[in-house]
């Protein structure tokens, strides 16, 4: 079973541009890519006016890697205790994993 922070990992190297032209990562593996899809899609539809570039500088404002899990994860961590919360077929996300997911689904 795939844990929060697998997901997040697995988004954060999604979004890295070089990892996702490259090979696929390990954590990677078994991220469902229509389904990465249709939820940053869905999240997008409650945020119309944001765009790709908007979400990249909110996401990565020191650039894109590995190296900016961390920040990620805190990020998350903090829409959920402030209730900044996504839910898509019964999935709960935090407002920063919609986003990234979004930004996924606007580079696909």
């Amino acid at each position: 079973m795939t844990s929060r922070r697998d997901l997040l990992a697995a988004l954060v190297a999604l979004a890295t541009p070089a990892m996702a032209r490259s090979a696929t990562p390990d954590v990677v593996v078994g991220l469902d890519a229509a389904a990465v899809q249709r939820i940053g899609e869905a999240w997008r539809e409650l945020h119309p006016n944001v765009t790709a570039a908007v979400l990249a500088k909110r996401l990565f404002p020191a650039g894109r890697g590995l190296a900016a899990l961390p920040r990620l994860r805190d990020q998350a961590a903090a829409d959920f205790r402030k209730g900044a919360v996504f839910t898509y077929r019964g999935w709960r996300l935090s407002d920063t994993e919609g986003a990234l997911l979004a930004l996924l689904s606007f580079e696909a």
